[in-house]
């Protein structure tokens, strides 16, 4: 849930442009719809969430409806607000992208130091975690970004860049580099949602089940994304519009949606997909595919097994 679009970075390869906050009338609008289907989690985004005025008295309300409250924020604004506010997250999420140099050249001077620090500052408040979103520039940092995170105390997670937005940053584009480093990844024991890492989890791998509902990508099936206008889309990167909370509620959206009911199955899906032995475990990632052909039923651009998701 993007609660505004504002933020206090301006970061190299982010799909996000300054957008305007929730008025109160959408925040109540928001709530109002929330309470009817009560989610699992929430995560709480951006742009910069810390900058929306009333964001810890609305964590408070939203907590009321889910089980599990997740936070996704830059760091940089974590010391400002005394560290018990905090504890109603359940986990908060911050980027770091490889070393001081590299990290810093994304964001910007002096923030390397400020995400650590923050780390430190919320240590024994709530769980914290550090995402690092995989392109060609830090692609070679996995095992030092690893290291870091285990020094802080922190979970090790990564991201795939998608092949959008307005960045000097490639993302990777070549499937067996990107098996090679979910390969790293799994080494290093650092969390990876990717739907292509069941390759790498023997468990996961023998899982598969043709009638399995949910498995691999989750955009449309397990989840959705709310943007500051009160759209509604299937991933915050796949920014194809369902509906918006203005004029259906999210329960509709959720449960009559053509957008998502062609994503929940995956019949729907081209190339090889649907012949794949693992495609109700992968479904592969629709947001890429979307991003780099146009076509969110498109093959996953990084599938090794799909070669380079060509029919």
């Amino acid at each position: 849930m993007e609660l505004t679009g504002r933020c206090n970075l301006s970061c190299s390869y982010c799909y996000r442009r300054n957008d305007p906050s929730f008025d109160m009338f959408d925040t109540s609008l928001l709530l109002d719809q929330l309470s009817e289907i009560n989610p699992y989690f929430i995560n709480i985004s951006g742009g910069e969430p810390l900058l929306f005025d009333d964001l810890f008295n609305l964590a408070k309300e939203l907590k009321k409806n889910c089980k599990k409250l997740l936070l996704t924020t830059n760091g940089l604004m974590i010391r400002n607000f005394p560290k018990q506010n905090y504890k109603i997250f359940n986990n908060i999420q911050m980027s770091l992208d490889g070393d001081k140099t590299l990290h810093e050249r994304i964001r910007g001077r002096d923030t390397y130091e400020q995400i650590i620090e923050a780390a430190k500052y919320l240590n024994g408040i709530t769980h914290v975690s550090f995402l690092c979103t995989i392109s060609s520039e830090n692609c070679s940092h996995i095992g030092e970004f690893a290291r870091k995170t285990q020094e802080s105390g922190v979970l090790p997670k990564i991201g795939r860049m998608c092949g959008f937005g307005h960045s000097s940053f490639s993302p990777i584009s070549d499937p067996y580099s990107w098996m090679l480093i979910l390969e790293k990844t799994a080494q290093h024991g650092i969390i990876n949602d990717d739907p292509l890492n069941f390759w790498f989890d023997e468990k996961k791998k023998s899982s598969t089940n043709p009638n399995k509902i949910v498995g691999g990508c989750t955009a449309g099936i397990a989840g959705v994304a709310i943007s500051p206008e009160l759209d509604v889309y299937p991933c915050v990167k796949l920014r194809i519009p369902a509906g918006n909370l203005k004029e259906q509620s999210l329960k509709d959206i959720w449960l009559n949606s053509p957008l998502f009911a062609s994503l929940r199955d995956w019949h729907n899906l081209k190339g090889h997909c649907p012949s794949c032995e693992y495609v109700s475990i992968c479904r592969g990632c629709r947001a890429d595919a979307w991003a780099r052909t146009g076509d969110y039923l498109a093959p996953d651009p990084l599938c090794w097994l799909n070669g380079r998701g060509e029919e």
